[in-house]
């Protein structure tokens, strides 16, 4: 069932127009909703870890 949420969300969340990074963090918040584990700190550091990435800070040069 957990698959359904996350699938669905994410699909419906792009059938608004929203872009994929966006839509990903935010069917990630609904299955955290889903399965009652939502915790805001958790969020904010998986933003920061991933943005922390030395291949990614790369990307912008080209």
């Amino acid at each position: 069932m957990a698959l359904v949420v996350f699938v669905g969300s994410l699909l419906g969340v792009m059938a608004l127009g929203m872009p994929i990074a966006f839509a990903l963090l935010v069917s990630g918040v609904a299955l955290m909703f889903y399965l009652n584990i939502f915790d805001t700190q958790i969020i904010a550091q998986n933003l920061i870890s991933g943005a922390d990435s030395f291949p990614l800070m790369a990307i912008p040069f080209f």
